[in-house]
């Protein structure tokens, strides 16, 4: 198992087959209602807590699971006492390559991202994805793990970028 705090409000948890084998939970059967469930969330938070100092106990959390090809999973935790709704304005996120972009846009259409979004090629061999409006839960927990948020700009896009699709979460999720 790796933990990996992303900010003071969020925690990433990747646990492998073995992992999963260990506190005896299968990613399709996932239900935090379920008491052998909750029970496996809560003795991987108290690890949390022992080795980060991440505190989850008194604060109501958001939990995203995402399957891995190998057996695993990444589970995203999110303390409540951060707004859990979004209204987003636009953001950029520069990817190194393909697969960390069709991973982001995956996970932005497993979540229910409902607002615009467009992939552009930039000049320096990355890729661009902006994401506007909609509402949801915020993508910086997940999306700062697989690319680097920057400062939207119109200019710089217009400049170094060629636009590749327009609804990129949507068309882009299909290909992963």
């Amino acid at each position: 198992m790796e933990l990996i705090q992303i900010g003071e409000h969020a925690l990433k948890v990747m646990l492998t087959k073995e992992d999963m084998e260990y506190y005896a939970i299968e990613f399709e059967r996932l239900d935090y209602e379920n008491t052998e469930t909750r029970r496996a969330i809560w003795n991987i938070l108290d690890e949390a807590k022992r080795t980060l100092g991440f505190e989850a106990a008194h604060d109501g959390l958001y939990i995203q699971a995402f399957k891995d090809k190998g057996g695993g999973c990444e589970l995203f935790v999110r303390r409540m006492d951060t707004p859990r709704e979004v209204s987003l304005r636009r953001v950029l996120f520069r990817f190194s390559g393909m697969r960390p972009l069709l991973s982001a846009c995956a996970r932005l259409q497993n979540c229910g991202f409902s607002g615009a979004s467009t992939a552009f090629s930039g000049d320096d061999g990355a890729l661009y994805l902006t994401l506007s409006g909609g509402t949801g839960v915020s993508p910086f927990s997940y999306l700062c793990e697989l690319g680097t948020s920057l400062p939207y700009s119109e200019a710089f896009l217009a400049e170094h970028a060629k636009p590749l699709c327009e609804n990129a979460v949507s068309a882009l999720s299909a290909l992963r």
